[in-house]
């Protein structure tokens, strides 16, 4: 045809298998027939037929190359016409046939395309993408400066291992000898620096082999020679980087027969091994991708813990100042102090609260930050809101805990006095208050308590009108010695309201009188500040005050 013949005269009776057909050339570059026939998946009449009407209308383009035996097929690329009609701009001016050497180059890349994309399925292997060239390129910087690696392609497929799907890339190599062993060498030691920098991790869905595909046995013996001779010393400590991947670099001489080095067993690591499909090549690798997942998942798991914890950590460290902070929120301010001031500020409770509540631990602590650094910025509603909701959850759990009726109510307990009346002001108190051991029976220690300093004041009184003249002891009131009596030994817990009598039994040295309830130190009942109401009313005042909270159940 007339090369004159302008794009839309050539392209006026094209179809969708001719559009198929250029598409295919302009991502491969150059594709024999077989290869156009496995892609396009038509009869090969069909596909010579339509590639005949191609280069009539000068889209596309020949040769065969020489064969030692038989007969070569024809290789087939765009023109630049056919470029130009694919790409929408006019490539750079070109010799008219491509040099030998790129079209065999070019199209045994192609070919392995072909084979996974044709053979790949009947041995496990579906081919999920497939990069050529400078989209397989790859430039990185890492802690040993920067590199870069240039493999002729790079595929990723899938495969079953162990009964779960897997993904498994890799950097390929084709040579048809006419690379020296020295620029194989170097291609390794740039994907070992590759692996080594866990450039992959952002970049792959596993760390990519690389795998050369070259002419003869002899060659793959001296490449897998030159990659164990380089291969580093292992260290005898264990690798700091979770994400630490030992590269897997394996090489064939299935270069002629790309159909083979997807299917048959010609895979080699070294020159000992026996050879082994690339299925069994590679599921080991998806093996290993599967642990480093499972390690960094791990790191980054301890890492955010211990993040947490710091955070918890920080907010504990300055909660008197937090607290205020936060300003007239009662609510708020008191289950701050409750949570990292108060009884839950134990190491454990606070990290496991920490655990529970990270998004609040994270919102507050931001906030934290600024505000300590002067900004004066106030704490946001939400944060406020979610402390005053945190409030209502632990101190309706108290309440629940106390209005439940368990044994220590029903007995009540000397040891729930403080705390029920410290909860039904609206403060929160320890877990711990609330459940005493074994409970004790209040009305039974406080009649005994009782019955006992009265017999001791009975004797004392006693004892004290007996010693005195019989004018003065006619004078004196036995009540007003009872006063005195109990103002000097009438003794009481300032938590428990436990009353006991502080008389020293005669030619016994003092000591110190603790409460047989809690065991607190015992104070004279006169210098007593305001001991706390009796069980029953703090009750009534918590089961009001929940009301109020919540409303009626």
């Amino acid at each position: 045809m007339n090369g004159g013949r302008s794009v839309a005269t050539r392209i006026d009776r094209l179809c969708a298998i001719d559009h198929d057909i250029l598409g295919l050339l302009q991502v491969h570059r150059v594709l024999t027939t077989p290869q156009l026939i496995t892609l396009t998946r038509r009869p090969e009449r069909t596909v010579d037929y339509r590639l005949t009407r191609l280069r009539e209308r000068s889209l596309v383009d020949r040769t065969r190359p020489y064969a030692a035996s038989g007969s070569a097929p024809f290789y087939w690329w765009l023109t630049r016409a056919g470029a130009r009609l694919v790409e929408g701009t006019s490539p750079a001016p070109g010799k008219g046939t491509p040099n030998p050497l790129f079209l065999r180059h070019t199209a045994a890349i192609a070919g392995l395309y072909v084979a996974l994309f044709g053979v790949g399925p009947s041995v496990g292997l579906a081919l999920n993408e497939w990069r050529r060239d400078e989209g397989a390129w790859e430039d990185w910087s890492g802690y040993q400066g920067t590199g870069r690696i240039r493999p002729d392609a790079y595929a990723e497929v899938h495969l079953d291992v162990d009964g779960q799907d897997g993904v498994a890339g890799a950097f390929v190599e084709v040579d048809f000898a006419t690379m020296d062993q020295a620029r194989l060498r170097a291609k390794v030691a740039r994907h070992r620096s590759y692996c080594k920098d866990t450039v992959w991790w952002d970049r792959h869905p596993c760390c990519p082999a690389l795998l050369l595909v070259t002419t003869s046995e002899a060659r793959v013996n001296r490449f897998l020679a030159g990659v164990e001779k380089d291969r580093p010393r292992p260290s005898p400590y264990p690798s700091e980087n979770p994400a630490h991947y030992d590269e897997l670099v394996a090489a064939c001489a299935a270069v002629a027969s790309p159909e083979e080095a997807v299917v048959a067993p010609v895979w080699r690591q070294a020159v000992e091994d026996a050879p082994i499909t690339l299925s069994q090549l590679l599921a080991p690798d998806v093996r290993q991708y599967r642990r480093v997942v499972a390690q960094v998942e791990a790191a980054e798991r301890r890492h955010d813990e211990h993040r947490r914890r710091q955070l918890v950590h920080d907010l504990h460290r300055d909660a008197p100042a937090l607290a205020d902070a936060i300003g007239d929120n009662e609510e708020a301010a008191a289950v701050v102090r409750y949570l990292f001031a108060g009884p839950l500020a134990a190491l454990n409770c606070r990290e496991r609260w920490g655990l529970e509540h990270l998004d609040l631990v994270e919102q507050t602590a931001s906030w934290w930050v600024q505000a300590k650094a002067g900004t004066g910025t106030p704490a946001p509603a939400p944060v406020l809101s979610a402390w005053r909701a945190l409030y209502r959850e632990c101190w309706t759990a108290q309440a629940d805990m106390l209005l439940s009726g368990n044994e220590a109510v029903r007995c009540a307990d000397p040891r729930l006095c403080q705390p029920a009346a410290t909860l039904a002001s609206g403060a929160l108190v320890g877990d711990r208050d609330l459940q005493p051991g074994s409970p004790i029976d209040g009305r039974t220690v406080v009649d005994e308590a009782m019955a006992e300093h009265e017999r001791r004041r009975s004797a004392a009184v006693a004892r004290a009108l007996k010693g005195l003249p019989l004018h003065r002891r006619l004078r004196t009131e036995r009540a007003d010695l009872d006063a005195a009596y109990d103002a000097e030994h009438l003794l009481v817990c300032p938590s428990c309201a436990v009353p006991c009598n502080g008389e020293e039994p005669p030619g016994r040295s003092y000591h110190a009188l603790v409460c047989r309830c809690c065991g607190g130190a015992l104070i004279r009942l006169v210098e007593a500040p305001m001991l706390p109401p009796p069980l029953a009313e703090s009750l009534e005042r918590i089961a009001a005050r929940r009301t109020r909270l919540w409303g009626r159940r």
